[in-house]
């Protein structure tokens, strides 16, 4: 009876809670427009956030198609990235905007997801393993015309 009475207590912990990211720079990102091509003028930097303006969904030229079609009344955009180290990156992002990251033409498989619903101001966290290079951060089916996002490593 005892191991189920601590059992049952260890379990409402709060160490069961969960920990909610704070990536750099959320409360005051930096402004930037999404590309609707893939010819990019400005790259995003990893351990930033940035809140992007995004474009209807039928103005964007998508890299690669994605596991999900845009949704015509969606928004989407799409944004250079720089990573300088190998590693797991984080994508964090405002909404539950769809993100494909993209290397040489091709969508890199995510390594996880975490739901961040109870996070206030959080939405999602996609985590890809990455080597140092250019990226291309692909975002449909937005449900709003912005997305607040981070792009952190680990």
């Amino acid at each position: 009876m005892r191991t189920f009475v601590f059992l049952a207590i260890s379990m409402a912990s709060p160490l069961m809670a969960q920990t909610c990211p704070s990536p750099a720079g959320w409360a005051n990102p930096v402004h930037h427009l999404a590309a609707h091509t893939a010819e990019l003028k400005f790259s995003l930097a990893t351990g930033t956030s940035t809140e992007i303006g995004l474009l209807r969904a039928n103005a964007v030229r998508l890299v690669v198609k994605g596991e999900r079609p845009p949704k015509a009344d969606s928004s989407a955009g799409l944004a250079a990235l720089d990573v300088t180290r190998q590693g797991k990156l984080d994508v964090i992002l405002s909404n539950a905007t769809y993100v494909d990251l993209v290397r040489d033409g091709r969508a890199l498989k995510s390594t996880g997801h975490t739901d961040l619903k109870t996070c206030p101001g959080l939405r999602k966290s996609v985590s890809f393993d990455v080597v140092p290079g250019r990226y291309i951060v692909q975002l449909t089916n937005a449900p709003e015309t912005s997305v607040k996002m981070a792009a952190v490593m680990r």
